[in-house]
């Protein structure tokens, strides 16, 4: 999918800057489902270029497939991580990469090469980045998620979370930011801003992998949502927050079975200010709802939680809402609107 019209770069052409974005099949880093680029010549996006890839054992979270609409059938021909990225790598090798809310891709790239070993690392992770957040810092005002930025530049993103669209959005914020402040090119932004740091990939740190533990084969299976989870361990994975985001600051309780891990939802509402609590009590901003089934025969019933939470807002004098999934994820995207439907099969093919 070529959305400028025209193939990548070769190895030895000039490029001002490579922005680029990854989709994940799970809350797993080491999980890349597909990767997209968009590179820079004289402050124009000249070439782009997309590549699905297999994740390990091809393996997805339902709340990953909601977000970018690939499907494990998808990718279930494609090469792996170190396959495409030894063949994307002498196109990188040298250059600047340009990310939004970079440190979760970097830890994508890094995270994948560390499961082939250490020297993966060394050889294929010698790059130095930038963040698109902070470079947007003084041009947009208020949230800064991509979708936020993109709308208050007048940047089209009409296929977020396609890989190749979101690298393209990123080059473009990175360029709208360049201009406005009448630089020529990236290294003169750098310079010219203080608050702009050029971060080093071998650097960065990843978060400790929670151990996946064999249940008994006989034993039935308790939900993983029972699984204790140490929040206070759950640190954001982000250099900045949007003070405008409904969640910041905001305190989170969560209850029930979701869609996707409990602990990668707490991490996500984390990563945008978020306090996450373990008790519902009347400081409490929002609970959010999965699903329950304590009751006879595995049928639904309220938790503790959900039940003390309704109580509260029997009582009154509290700002305490209750969210069902579907809501939370809308909400982290800045909107309780509803979603505009669209096809299984129209999705993967973005």
């Amino acid at each position: 999918m070529e959305l400028c019209g025209n193939p990548p770069l070769s190895n030895d052409q000039h490029v001002d800057f490579i922005a680029i974005d990854f989709e994940t099949a799970t809350s797993d880093p080491n999980s890349a489902c597909a990767v997209g680029l968009a590179f820079v010549v004289g402050l124009e996006v000249t070439a782009t270029t997309h590549r699905l890839i297999q994740p390990p054992g091809n393996r997805y979270d339902q709340g990953n497939i909601n977000v970018h609409g690939i499907y494990p059938e998808d990718t279930e021909q494609s090469p792996d991580f170190l396959t495409v990225w030894r063949e994307l790598h002498p196109m990188l090798a040298g250059k600047a990469l340009i990310a939004h809310n970079a440190r979760f891709d970097m830890s994508v790239i890094k995270a994948s090469l560390a499961a082939y070993g250490d020297p993966y690392v060394h050889q294929y992770a010698d790059f130095k980045y930038i963040d698109s957040i902070a470079m947007a810092r003084d041009l947009v005002p208020g949230r800064k998620n991509l979708a936020a930025c993109a709308a208050a530049l007048g940047i089209d993103l009409r296929h977020h979370h396609n890989a190749e669209c979101d690298a393209v959005a990123c080059a473009q914020i990175a360029i709208a930011c360049i201009k406005a402040t009448h630089c020529l090119n990236l290294g003169e932004f750098c310079f010219s801003q203080p608050h702009i740091r050029i971060q080093e990939l071998s650097d960065l740190a990843l978060p400790a992998r929670r151990p996946r533990t064999a249940q008994p084969a006989k034993a039935r299976r308790a939900p993983w949502y029972r699984t204790a989870i140490h929040t206070k361990e759950i640190q954001p994975q982000v250099s900045f927050f949007d003070k405008n985001h409904p969640f910041y600051q905001k305190s989170l309780v969560f209850t029930g079975e979701l869609s996707i891990d409990r602990q990668e939802a707490m991490q996500r509402a984390v990563n945008v200010g978020a306090v996450i609590k373990t008790a519902v009590s009347r400081k409490t901003d929002f609970l959010v709802v999965g699903r329950q089934f304590a009751g006879p025969g595995g049928t639904e019933t309220h938790s503790n939680k959900e039940e003390k939470a309704r109580a509260i807002l029997a009582e009154g004098k509290t700002n305490l809402r209750i969210l069902n999934e579907a809501e939370f994820s809308r909400l982290l995207q800045g909107s309780l609107s509803p979603a505009a439907p669209q096809s299984r099969r129209s999705m993967a093919a973005k």
